[in-house]
């Protein structure tokens, strides 16, 4: 029994900073941000929320669409670089907030932005294994991107979490782990110090080390699928690329085309690059643009950009996806989609989302960004006010050290 996943959901907080807002504040042209990153606006989390919301507020709705019984998941993966505690995983706080019973496999990954796929991976040969019965289980990507005020890495924040319902004979796409491109190393890129609140970033040795990955991923896949150089593009339909900002698929891609294309003339290549990137590449690129950085979650984000824009033109479609996580670790694979996926794309509500948010000036997004966990002490006002059919869990503070929810 090959499994995939049956069903797919987002969560993103309902507030925003527009580049316009923060290239004013920090004195430089917008286009900085807009043409440099590629990226529009950035999601903000506010204090009552943090990465057990989110990923609680991700993943109800696959229970409640699915009509699944929460006893019946029996694998429930957490995915982050955003954890609450050095000790008790994300995935616990998520089981009790959504009343997971207790034959359940629950625990956290951590491997930067790599996490989520790895979860992912593992959660789908797990329940490959068992063919006796019909195993469920969910794999959360949760994370805040947050970096120092006026740091290059500023503009490229964001916030969010996606969770994924993992079957045997999946509805959306099946994935065959045995043929998947693989590429890791030990590399000193992106890394966030014990202690510390924000990353470390050696931005330009990060992108070569993305690219190295890309590279070494690529031809692992072309290996283990007996693809020639030169024949892997002509056997997708789209590509996904994990993007920390939507610039980083340009680069990403081009690399691609370099790779793939090498003995074509600069101009033929430049060619290649500009007519496969309108068709395979752009269509999931909205939510990066809108969102900005998600960690563990930026690829699969942008899985669900592409299903809401391409909606029922992408049923039967193979896409690749190649998943990046600083430190570093990689993984390119192909992922068919089923026929008759349209129920599914039309109930992920990312659009709806988007549309719903509110604005913030930048004073407000300092305030929100300036206090710690330990600041809040109360359900605070605005957050009572603040309800709709997307935000179902919020973070109270905390009582004896320990972090409340309701």
């Amino acid at each position: 029994m090959i499994a995939g996943i049956s069903d797919i959901s987002i969560y993103i907080p309902k507030y925003y900073l527009p580049h316009e807002e923060l290239a004013k504040a920090r004195g430089v042209p917008v286009e900085k941000f807009h043409a440099g990153l590629g990226n529009q606006n950035m999601a903000i989390i506010p204090n009552w929320e943090d990465a057990v919301t989110m990923a609680a507020n991700a993943a109800l709705p696959l229970l409640e669409r699915n009509n699944i019984d929460p006893d019946e998941i029996r694998q429930l993966v957490v995915s982050t670089e955003s954890g609450v505690d050095h000790s008790k995983p994300v995935a616990s706080f998520v089981q009790g907030l959504l009343n997971i019973g207790t034959r359940c496999r629950v625990y956290e990954i951590k491997h930067a932005c790599y996490g989520g796929t790895a979860g992912l991976i593992d959660s789908i040969e797990w329940i490959s294994k068992h063919t006796n019965d019909d195993p469920k289980g969910i794999v959360i990507m949760t994370d805040i991107a947050k970096y120092g005020f006026g740091t290059l890495g500023e503009p490229t924040q964001g916030a969010g979490a996606l969770a994924l319902l993992v079957e045997g004979n999946p509805r959306l796409f099946s994935l065959d782990t045995l043929l998947n491109g693989i590429f890791s190393k030990d590399v000193f890129d992106f890394w966030r110090p014990t202690g510390h609140r924000v990353p470390i970033v050696d931005g330009k040795y990060s992108i070569d080390c993305y690219l190295m990955a890309l590279e070494g991923t690529i031809s692992h896949f072309r290996t283990n699928h007996g693809l020639k150089v030169g024949e892997l593009m002509d056997s997708l339909d789209y590509l996904i690329y994990h993007m920390p900002f939507t610039k980083m698929a340009h680069k990403a891609h081009r690399h691609l085309v370099e790779i793939e294309y090498k003995d074509a003339g600069r101009e033929e290549q430049e060619k290649i690059f500009e007519e496969s990137f309108a068709r395979m590449v752009a269509p999931s690129l909205s939510g990066v643009r809108e969102v900005g950085n998600i960690y563990t979650g930026s690829v699969y984000m942008g899985l669900v950009s592409l299903l809401e824009a391409e909606g029922k033109k992408a049923e039967g479609k193979k896409v690749g996806l190649f998943s990046y996580g600083s430190g570093c670790g990689a993984e390119f694979f192909l992922c068919h989609l089923k026929p008759g996926i349209s129920r599914i794309v039309d109930s992920i509500g990312f659009k709806e989302q988007l549309e719903n948010r509110k604005k913030l000036t930048f004073e407000q997004y300092i305030q929100f960004y300036s206090k710690s966990d330990e600041e809040i002490l109360y359900y605070p006002e605005e957050a009572r006010g603040f309800k709709d059919e997307f935000t179902r869990f919020v973070f109270t503070g905390f009582k004896e050290h320990r972090r409340q929810y309701a």
